[in-house]
């Protein structure tokens, strides 16, 4: 059904029975419905200069997976959850609120339609550490709304490989529960269904933990020579968990909200459930090598945002603070564990025992960056597209040393200037040297490198925001890729589009620019 068939107001009404607890007021869920795009996310106008937070004043508690929870803990989060929607209710401005707290999420990620909005801190190296904080205070909100000093967020612990956990958390699908949401897919968070494999699956997981650098792992300085660029954690379990959640846009009721969609995301609890898990993936991955390491650039440590606290105090909070959970009073229960697939290894004793190697590697001049496809824009529609260029001999000898472990360097793939329409969430997944490639070919293969992905800015016209602007996709070539490179005449990237589910998409429009193989910079 299409969104000229049925509003999604009047099929929300349909649905106003299954709702009646949404709130207190039970009808006043129908009755008040937000509006699908909102028009002011703005946070309200501070009366005092912001407060600077200071850390380690609470006590840590553990965040543990929505699946072990104990049903003292649903009860204390469930009754949070109430109290915050009940605080919007009586008072919709008010700035801990269900409804305000949403829209701290609508302002950093494009706005309202009146055009106004914050830092964008996607694409870029400020999404790990402002979810970061935006979750805790979200979460201190909870704590007091809930009287329980012990409430920490759970995480959807879709990481860990399993049919148990790898699926919806059902906690959040009761429709008498203040944890409900009626504005994801039904077939996607009935109980048993299982999460595709192409994003939480042992290859994205792999992807995820194995990435060499912060850039590649958490974003790039959008500031910094080559320009924002997502990292593999934000464009492949990130984006594409949101969008499984909700559903495709054109359909009904939701028409890709709430979760589906970034201006609405955040008015479903399951959003936080679900970035507690992101978070998570964060000391995650710092456990994995010794080599991982956060920015050091005294730019991104000093940066930083202001929040409503659970007070009402207007508080700003820099990067630097949100470093350690444990001086936001929490840590996580288990960190995440690559699967042990590839070849994940400690980088910094390959670098040591192949010193002499990578002297003379170092030595050497780098290879020219391999162009594959040129400056300029195109298309990618509903058909896969395939760019070929024959391996240099300048190439071909540092892709050896790296298939045999020889080297330290280590090389990335870039497709530059993507970008998509603001309204349209979109995917694609991109291999190297399978150039037959489809929507239904396996990513559990060393020839899969990830996801271009987008979700949604907004939904229908998506008035007053800004498209999704042209950054950069950056895929590591590591040992097992390099294997497979060393001895082919060349390099093939295919770009596959695909939808929620893996398969090929009924319409999707992706432009980008030129792509190219370069040294990986810091590794």
């Amino acid at each position: 059904m299409h969104r000229s068939d049925t509003s999604r107001r009047d099929a929300l009404l349909q649905l106003a029975g299954l709702t009646a607890s949404f709130f207190t007021a039970g009808s006043a869920w129908a009755d008040n419905l937000p509006a699908d795009n909102p028009q002011n996310c703005a946070p309200p106008k501070p009366t005092a200069p912001a407060r600077p937070f200071v850390g380690g004043q609470i006590a840590v508690k553990p965040r543990k997976s929505a699946f072990a929870l104990t049903d003292a803990e649903i009860a204390s989060l469930t009754r949070g959850w109430q109290n915050l929607k009940a605080l919007s209710q009586q008072s919709p401005d008010n700035p801990i609120g269900w409804l305000r707290q949403s829209y701290v999420h609508c302002w950093a990620c494009g706005g309202g339609t009146d055009g106004q909005q914050g830092e964008e801190i996607h694409d870029s190296w400020w999404f790990l550490p402002w979810h970061r904080a935006y979750l805790f205070f979200v979460e201190r909100a909870l704590v007091k709304a809930s009287g329980d000093p012990d409430l920490r967020l759970p995480y959807w612990d879709w990481s860990t490989q399993g049919a148990a956990t790898q699926t919806f958390p059902q906690i959040y699908a009761n429709p008498a529960s203040a944890l409900y949401n009626p504005l994801r897919d039904a077939a996607h968070v009935r109980p048993g269904a299982q999460m595709p494999l192409e994003a939480v699956g042992p290859r994205a997981m792999y992807l995820v933990l194995s990435a060499p650098t912060f850039a590649l792992f958490g974003g790039d300085n959008p500031a910094g020579p080559n320009g924002g660029s997502p990292g593999q954690l934000e464009r492949i379990p990130h984006n594409k968990v949101h969008v499984w959640t909700g559903t495709d846009q054109d359909l009904a009721p939701n028409y890709g909200s709430d979760m589906g969609v970034l201006a609405t995301a955040a008015r479903d609890p399951v959003f936080f459930c679900h970035h507690a898990n992101v978070d998570r993936m964060w000391p995650s991955w710092l456990a994995t090598s010794p080599r991982n390491a956060n920015p050091t650039d005294a730019s991104w440590l000093g940066h930083s945002w202001s929040f409503y606290d659970e007070n009402g105090v207007w508080t700003s909070i820099k990067v630097q603070d949100v470093l350690k959970s444990e001086a936001l009073g929490y840590a996580y229960d288990s960190l995440a564990k690559a699967p042990p697939i590839g070849r994940l290894r400690t980088r910094a004793a390959v670098a040591e025992s192949s010193a002499p190697k990578a002297a003379a590697t170092a030595a050497a001049p780098e290879p020219r960056p391999l162009v594959l496809a040129t400056p300029q824009q195109r298309v990618l529609r509903t058909a896969p597209v395939t760019h070929s260029v024959s391996i240099p001999p300048t190439l071909r000898q540092p892709l050896r040393a790296l298939a045999e472990n020889a080297s330290p360097r280590l090389y990335v793939l870039n497709i530059n200037d993507v970008s998509s329409a603001p309204n349209r969430s979109v995917s694609a997944k991109v291999f190297v040297n399978l150039p037959n490639a489809n929507a239904g070919t396996s990513t559990e293969t060393p020839q899969f490198v990830g996801f271009i992905s987008r979700v949604a800015k907004a939904r229908g016209e998506a008035s007053g925001h800004a498209h999704h602007g042209g950054v950069r996709y950056s895929f590591p070539i590591d040992e097992d890729l390099a294997s497979i490179l060393q001895d082919a005449p060349s390099i093939t990237v295919t770009i596959v589009p695909a939808d929620t589910d893996g398969a090929a998409p009924r319409q999707s429009e992706i432009r980008y620019g030129s792509i190219t193989v370069t040294p990986l910079q810091g590794n």
